[in-house]
């Protein structure tokens, strides 16, 4: 027990470290739109580089930068680096940014949005801001107000890992939802669980029903994008559609992105 720990203890000392030399490093990875086969949109995702210049990936640190209260600097810092990424190769497309909980208690944190987009010349519509169900929010009429305030300065909002809790039904009911990102247990398992399939199809009709764009994660072969398309999702993430990259590609064509993608070394973080 001393020894795990010392272990938490050495690695928030690490993450604390590389947050204060800002040297978290945003990845993106590709969200394709099965419609007209382009990459339209792309994740922003979290990664640490440490001094030997090795990767932490963001389930080896999130939740310790979440426990230890550093996680809204850390979301500020990979914020502004996939900004001014953004702002350096001149893409027009969407960029997906995960939204940490303790952002809804900061009184400031739609100030330095506003701020950050304003710096790097990004329009707010570019911008759709991710939240998730798993994390618990006790008080929805603040997460509402924040939601709120967020649709009216322009920015999209999605449901990340939609159908994980019991929230999803609250979240739609209640929130100016633009995407539902499908669960992606539910994606990996549905070629060959008739129950999963199930679940995904239906929620693909409710999002249609609701006028949401539905967005499968977890795509990781052929066979299962093929079962994304016969349920009509009209946009896909995964591996097979690209791994996540420090680069951000202008290529808008899947295979163009593709031969991209290898080019610049993507890795499978």
């Amino acid at each position: 027990m001393v020894e795990v720990f010392r272990s938490i203890g050495e690695k928030s000392i690490i993450i604390a470290n590389a947050i204060e030399e800002k040297r978290v490093v945003p990845f993106f990875q590709p969200i394709l739109n099965l419609e007209n086969n382009t990459i339209e949109a792309y994740e922003v995702l979290s990664r640490i580089q440490l001094e030997d210049d090795r990767i932490l990936g963001a389930h080896e640190f999130i939740e310790i930068a979440e426990k230890t209260g550093m996680i809204h600097r850390l979301d500020y810092i990979v914020m502004e680096k996939a900004f001014q990424k953004v702002n350096e190769v001149g893409y027009k497309g969407q960029l997906f940014v995960n939204l940490s909980p303790r952002a809804l208690v900061l009184n400031e944190f739609i100030h330095e949005v506003k701020r950050l987009t304003a710096t790097y010349r990004i329009k707010p519509g570019q911008i759709v801001f991710e939240i998730t169900e798993r994390d618990t929010v006790k008080n929805m009429s603040l997460l509402e107000r924040f939601v709120n305030d967020l649709k009216l300065e322009g920015f999209g909002l999605a449901i990340d890992d939609f159908g994980s809790g019991f929230s999803s039904f609250h979240y739609l009911k209640r929130f100016p939802i633009d995407y539902l990102k499908i669960e992606g247990d539910f994606i990996v398992n549905m070629v060959n669980d008739a129950r999963d399939r199930a679940f995904v199809h239906s929620i693909a009709n409710l999002a249609k029903e609701l006028g949401i764009k539905a967005l499968a994660e977890f795509v990781e072969n052929a066979e299962v994008l093929d079962h994304i398309r016969l349920a009509g999702i009209p946009y896909a993430q995964g591996y097979h559609i690209g791994h996540p990259n420090r680069e951000l590609l202008t290529s808008t064509s899947l295979h163009d992105a593709a031969d991209d993608i290898d080019h610049a070394g993507g890795i499978p973080l």
